[in-house]
């Protein structure tokens, strides 16, 4: 298994056939953060060794502010700028191909242990897991954390 980012329309259409292959289809909103990640070369997509699409996970990388957003609001819509304003990857939109989630799953760890903390939103609210030396966790950040309004940096 190999990974492939950092490209615009290429990854976009990978993404598509992905779920368009494994009868899945993307609503509307699933389609916009496709193509805001898009075009910001923000969709990582694994492929097998011949070249098939495992998994593709679109993302944006947004600030400590943004994230304070999305806690009060996790239905709340991202604006093109806060794509690539911070550092904290934020997982808009991730497909795994049918019975390849568990091996998908190991091999994106060591692509992921590259941020500190990885945001998501799952049933309306907003999870978050924090790359601890090396050990991806998934954590509950501190109520206070997401109201202060100190500016340091994660």
């Amino acid at each position: 298994m190999y990974f492939v980012e950092h490209q615009g329309a290429d990854l976009l259409n990978e993404a598509i056939v992905l779920r368009v292959t494994n009868e899945s289809g993307a609503d509307a909103d699933q389609l916009h953060c496709l193509l805001e990640a898009s075009k910001h070369r923000q969709i990582i997509i694994a492929k097998t060794e011949n070249g098939e699409p495992l998994v593709s996970i679109a993302f944006a990388k947004i600030s400590k502010y943004t994230l304070r957003l999305l806690a009060a609001n996790p239905e709340y819509k991202l604006r093109p700028h806060e794509y690539r304003e911070g550092k904290i990857l934020y997982i808009l939109d991730g497909f795994f191909r049918k019975n390849f989630f568990k091996k998908s799953l190991a091999s994106l760890v060591p692509q992921l242990k590259k941020y500190r903390l990885i945001a998501y939103v799952k049933k309306g609210k907003l999870k978050f897991f924090c790359n601890n030396n090396g050990s991806i966790k998934l954590v509950r950040l501190p109520r206070s954390w997401l109201q202060s309004t100190n500016n340091s940096t994660i």
